[in-house]
């Protein structure tokens, strides 16, 4: 327990704390701004969601708590792909050989504050139906809070166990050096679905056995841990060997041509083809996919368009802003290799902004296109979506070179850049939705002031000439 308390206490909380009073001495307005801003956005969510729950009158405890599994499971695998690498940093590496902790708790204690970070976003996620529940007159029993509390320790301890044994299985039958993430996630999802349709099976013996349920999740929760504490040493182990990970070569030669636009767009080919950021946004776009694909098998056409539109307005925007905003971090990350290539402002921004701008298109065009042979969802205005896209993209650059990305703000500065993009968007379709052509030139002329702010403020010499 001392070795635990110390790798939360010196390393965890240290580096959160490190970090927030970076950014608070850097940022505080933009701080300030931002949380009174999501205060706001959340204030609306809680109104909206507490009125459409009162008039639904859904109060049935069971239904509840199968969408609570769901998101829980959902928002647990998102965070543990994501912070997949943490146990990679020096830090866990240095105190992991140097100490006497052993490999369970180090396991735990790296993956507790982004698991306590996914609990609380379904608990801000559920807070309106808990306070529609408690308008309504219904108070949840402590069974209920019981099990909850439970299922939540058992979706935490299994989901984290299926990541590392589909981590293992890979490393042990395909590379021990290479991570394959797409092939991880898959198996990763698989396993997830399989823990989901167990619990919704067992579920059934709630209304007839409660107390057997209760007794059915300890045992779970005994194995997960069991299932856990017989992996964490390999788990650990394997993720020392990925350490050594070579390099793929690469010649600047091969990719150099008379047109410095043309050499640019080739090696920002060669970067993104590589980079992992390419490997999470394709698993969250292929999510999307079969996600929308399977909304009409489970919701009401009503629904169904609800659902779908709220998907394409959020969950597909993080791609969108996540693609471009990679542009200033390899900026700030490779200054010195820009120095070298001695390129000009014009070539270097413009490559990566049309760039980026197509990969969003294809992303955005391939989507709908899916959707609409899958399901029959029709889209209209595409010109226009094609200038918010632009819009969106020259946005997310230019906070990509203001703001630091790392992977500790990486996820605030996209949910915060989904909602002030989302309220800009409001604001202009309410404003300008009378005038096609005048919507289009503020599209326009968004973009370009994003641009002109790169071009002329961030990008300086003697990086580009």
């Amino acid at each position: 327990m001392i070795w635990t308390r110390h790798v939360l206490h010196k390393i965890e909380w240290g580096m959160l704390t490190t970090k927030g009073k970076q950014l608070a001495k850097k940022y505080p307005i933009q701080l300030l701004a931002a949380a009174a801003f999501f205060l706001l956005m959340y204030a609306i969510y809680v109104v909206i969601s507490l009125r459409f729950f009162i008039q639904a009158g859904e109060s049935e405890p069971a239904a509840l708590y199968l969408q609570l599994m769901k998101m829980t499971l959902l928002l647990l695998g998102a965070g543990i792909v994501l912070s997949r690498n943490k146990l990679k940093h020096q830090e866990y590496q240095f105190y992991f050989l140097n100490s006497a902790i052993q490999s369970v708790p180090f396991v735990l204690c790296v993956y507790f504050f982004p698991m306590l970070f996914c609990f609380l976003m379904v608990g801000l996620l559920f807070l309106p139906i808990v306070l529609g529940l408690l308008i309504s007159g219904v108070t949840p029993s402590l069974y209920w809070i019981t099990v909850v509390c439970m299922t939540c320790c058992v979706l935490a301890l299994l989901a984290l166990a299926s990541w590392m044994v589909m981590r293992i299985a890979v490393s042990h039958f395909v590379s021990k050096t290479k991570e394959h993430l797409l092939l991880q996630t898959l198996g990763f999802a698989v396993l997830n679905l399989l823990v989901f349709l167990l619990l919704q099976k067992a579920m059934e013996m709630i209304r007839v056995w409660p107390l057997i349920y209760l007794i059915f999740l300890v045992t779970l929760l005994s194995a997960g841990w069991l299932w856990l504490k017989g992996l964490a040493a390999s788990y650990v182990h394997q993720m020392f060997l990925q350490l050594k990970t070579e390099v793929k070569s690469f010649s600047y030669k091969k990719i150099r041509t008379q047109s410095s636009f043309l050499t640019q767009l080739r090696q920002e080919l060669v970067y993104f083809s590589r980079s992992a950021v390419f490997k999470e946004q394709g698993i969250l776009f292929l999510f999307l996919v079969c996600l929308t694909a399977g909304l009409p098998f489970v919701f009401t056409p009503v629904e169904t368009g609800w659902l779908y539109a709220f998907i394409v307005q959020y969950a597909l925007k993080e791609i969108l802003i996540m693609l471009p905003l990679m542009i200033g971090r390899e900026y700030h990350m490779n200054q010195r290799a820009i120095f070298m290539l001695n390129t000009s402002k014009s070539a270097y921004l413009l490559s990566r902004i049309l760039f980026y701008y197509a990969i969003n298109l294809l992303a955005y065009f391939v989507f709908i296109g899916l959707v609409s042979m899958m399901i029959g969802i029709e889209s209209e205005g595409h010109g226009l979506a094609s200038l918010s896209i632009l819009l969106i993209t020259a946005m997310a650059a230019c906070t990509g070179f203001i703001v630091k990305i790392s992977e500790f703000n990486k996820l605030f500065v996209i949910v915060m850049m989904i909602a002030v993009f989302s309220f800009i968007d409001m604001l202009l379709l309410k404003w300008l939705s009378s005038d096609v052509y005048l919507l289009a030139t503020a599209y326009l002329l968004g973009s370009l002031a994003f641009f002109i702010c790169i071009y002329a403020v961030m990008l300086k010499r003697p990086v580009l000439r």
